[in-house]
C-alpha cells in the first residue's frame, strides 16, 4: 500500500462469496450521501454505495433490488435501530440486514451491511469517535472486538491520535479538518497501533467527516475499522522517524501546524515533566501568553524565535520553565514550524 492510495487489488469485492460485506459512513447525517469505506477485501474512500451494492449478490437484478437495500440502509439510520429484510438477488432472495453504529453523542456514525451469508465471524470491528471543542476524541460503543486503547470510557486527542496516522502528508490533511479558517471537509486514511493485549501491530482504518450537530455547531465525527484481518499494517513514516533520531539529549521536539498551532509529531525521551505535552495542552502563565503570540507571528512571518515561558499541566502542580527554539519549515503542505524544546533543570 502507498502513502497516496489504496491497493485496488485490496478493494475488488470477490464475486464468488456467498455474501457481501459492507461499512458504510453516516458522519455527516442526511445532509450527504452516505459512502462505503469497508468492504469485503478491504478499504476504500468514500466510495459510491450505489456502486458498491450492485457488486453485491443484487448486481445481476434491477435496479429495484438496489434502491430497495439503500431504503432499507436509510431506515435503519433514519431509526437508528437495526434493520432486516429480504431483497431479490441472484434469482434467489437475499437475507439483508443493517446494523447502525452510534456515536458518544448518539448521532448514527456508521451502518454494518451485510448481504446474504456473510459468515459468523461477525466482520470488521468498529468503534466511533468524535472531537469536542477542545480537539478531545472520545469513543462511542464498539462494534466487535477494538483494541482496548479505544474503549468508550477513555478519551484521546487530536495530537494522540496523529502520533497512529501513517505518513506526514496524511497527518496533516486530517489536521486541516481542524483548519478555523478554512476546514477540510472529510479525511479517510491508516492508522497504526501496536495492541497492547495482543503484543501486535493493527492496522487501522479511520474515515472522518466534519457536520453540525443540534446547536448548528461544527463538530468533526469518525469511525475506525480495524482491517487488520485484510491488509496487513503498513510501514511507519520514515520521516517522522528521522525528526525524532534528530532531537538532543534532553530535549522534546515537535512539528506545529501554524494555522492551527496545534502542536503534534513529538518526540520527548523519557521525561515525564514533556511526555503530557503529547497528550494535553499545558496551562500557559498569564504573564508569558503575549510573548507566545510574539512568537506565532514571527513564525507566520517566517522568522525563526526563542521564549521562555512558565506551563503547568494541573492547577495543582508549580509553575515551571519551558525553553523552545522555533524554527519555520516552509517545504510543508501546510505551514509547520520546528518546535525544539527543554525543561530548565534545577539544582
Amino acid at each position: 500500500m502507498s502513502n497516496s492510495q489504496v491497493n485496488p487489488q485490496c478493494v475488488q469485492v470477490s464475486e464468488a462469496s456467498d455474501g457481501h460485506r459492507l461499512l458504510v459512513e453516516c458522519l455527516a447525517g442526511e445532509s450527504m450521501e452516505p459512502t462505503v469505506i469497508v468492504d469485503n477485501d478491504g478499504p476504500h474512500r468514500f466510495n459510491r454505495l450505489f456502486r458498491a451494492l450492485r457488486r453485491t449478490d443484487l448486481a445481476s437484478n434491477t435496479r429495484t433490488s438496489v434502491d430497495a437495500g439503500l431504503a432499507l440502509l436509510a431506515q435503519a439510520a433514519r431509526h437508528q435501530a437495526p434493520r432486516s429484510g429480504v431483497l431479490l438477488g441472484h434469482q434467489r432472495m437475499v437475507a439483508a440486514e443493517c446494523i447502525p453504529v452510534l456515536g458518544p453523542s448518539g448521532a448514527v456514525h456508521a451502518i454494518r451491511v451485510e448481504v446474504g451469508d456473510s459468515g459468523a465471524d461477525g466482520g470488521t470491528p468498529v468503534v466511533p469517535l468524535e472531537f469536542d471543542s477542545l480537539n478531545i476524541a472520545r469513543f462511542g460503543r464498539p462494534h466487535g472486538l477494538v483494541p482496548p486503547l479505544f474503549r468508550s470510557d477513555t478519551t484521546w486527542t487530536l495530537p494522540a491520535l496523529l502520533e497512529r496516522v501513517v505518513w506526514l502528508d496524511k497527518r496533516l490533511e486530517l489536521v486541516a479538518m481542524f483548519d478555523p479558517v478554512d476546514p477540510a471537509s472529510r479525511w479517510c486514511e491508516s492508522l497504526v497501533i501496536d495492541d497492547p493485549d495482543t503484543k501486535s501491530r493493527r492496522h487501522l482504518w479511520m474515515a472522518a467527516r466534519s457536520a453540525s450537530d443540534q446547536d448548528g455547531l461544527r463538530v468533526v465525527r469518525g469511525v475506525i475499522a480495524d482491517i487488520t484481518a485484510i491488509v496487513p499494517a503498513p510501514s511507519r513514516d520514515p520521516l517522522i522517524e528521522h525528526l525524532s533520531a534528530r532531537t538532543p539529549r534532553g530535549h522534546g521536539s515537535a512539528l506545529m501546524d501554524l494555522r492551527t498551532t496545534l502542536m503534534h509529531s513529538f518526540s520527548c525521551g523519557n521525561d515525564p515533566r514533556m511526555t503530557s505535552w503529547r497528550h494535553r495542552n499545558p496551562q500557559i502563565h498569564p504573564d508569558d501568553k503575549l510573548a507566545v503570540l510574539q512568537v506565532l507571528t514571527d513564525l507566520a512571518c517566517n522568522r525563526s524565535a526563542q521564549i521562555a515561558l512558565r506551563i503547568r499541566f494541573t492547577d495543582e502542580q508549580p509553575w515551571t520553565t519551558l525553553h523552545a527554539a522555533c524554527t519555520p519549515l516552509t517545504n510543508y503542505s501546510r505551514p509547520q514550524a520546528n518546535i525544539d524544546f527543554w525543561i530548565e533543570n534545577r539544582n
